[in-house]
């Protein structure tokens, strides 16, 4: 079941690439990337409402903390506010490559909380996936440009969208084997729904969601780029561990360059070449089992 949970996650991570090229587009023709966001919880929230409740579960939900389900909704409004918020003030290669640090993050809550150190296979696939990261986004590039300016606010953000991030799959990974994926999400972004009401609520009219040239991009967004993916990651994380998951989520900035290349006609260069292939290099490695011996010998220790 490991292999389908990693298949899983990189699925969500080639739809949620898919959806930054889609939402760019979108607010490049004047969509407003809050609205965008609330839109998708919100459309995300009433479709899965409809689609659970009819159905009638395989099996009996377990206690979950109910403060956990709210820091796991929250958690989903806020890494995808600050990433986006961070993309309107710093250089994408900043954005993109802090927000990657997600993992890292992980893995070091994994050894505080677990009092446990990560193994080789886990570091180097950690180290390979965040350079890679780097590299994709030409962060190299970027640096030695000279003209790179960094917003401090938009700093904060990007830091902010990795906590975010990280949070995100840490408190997913406990809510989904207690509840399911499908009621998992649900909860989450029914919580993330009562966020966005409130903002929407102090920021008055939501000029994207009235405009009906949106909505079609609206419903693409909610249906192929939120609900599929959200659900096909939460499901993973019901098979594989949170630190595994994000290594291969690392996979979204790939598909995005990969995109931009095939969709939009931009130019790949050999050093985001070399930062994709570090970056499958991790995803491999992360996906190679323990031998035996090992375990065994970690189990009588």
């Amino acid at each position: 079941m490991k292999r389908a949970g990693y298949a899983a996650v990189a699925g969500a991570a080639v739809l949620w690439a898919a959806g930054g090229t889609y939402a760019s587009r979108l607010i490049h023709e004047g969509a407003s990337f809050l609205e965008l966001t609330e839109a998708r919880a919100w459309g995300t929230a009433l479709i899965l409402l409809i689609v659970v409740g009819l159905r009638r579960p395989a099996a009996p939900a377990k206690r979950v903390n109910p403060l956990l389900v709210v820091l796991f909704g929250c958690s989903i409004a806020g890494a995808n506010f600050s990433y986006y918020a961070s993309l309107s003030r710093l250089p994408v290669a900043i954005a993109i490559t802090v927000q990657y640090t997600a993992p890292g993050l992980v893995v070091l809550w994994a050894a505080v909380a677990d009092r446990h150190r990560p193994g080789r296979r886990i570091a180097l696939a950690l180290v390979a996936a965040v350079i890679g990261v780097a590299l994709l986004s030409e962060l190299p590039s970027a640096l030695r440009s000279g003209h790179l300016r960094l917003d401090g606010l938009g700093l904060v953000l990007s830091v902010v969208a990795a906590f975010a991030f990280a949070t995100y799959m840490v408190t997913g990974e406990h809510v989904a084997r207690a509840l399911g994926s499908q009621r998992s999400v649900l909860r989450g972004f029914c919580v993330a729904s009562v966020l966005w009401v409130v903002v929407q609520a102090v920021r008055g009219r939501p000029h994207t969601l009235v405009e009906p040239r949106f909505w079609p991009g609206i419903a693409f967004l909610v249906v192929a780029t939120t609900i599929a993916p959200f659900l096909l990651f939460v499901w993973g994380l019901e098979r594989v561990r949170a630190q595994d998951a994000g290594i291969v989520s690392t996979l979204e900035p790939l598909t995005a360059a990969l995109l931009a290349f095939f969709w939009l006609g931009q130019s790949l260069s050999a050093i985001q070449i070399v930062g994709g292939l570090l970056v499958i290099v991790a995803i491999g490695v992360v996906q190679v089992e323990r031998p035996v011996r090992e375990e065994v010998t970690g189990a009588v220790g």
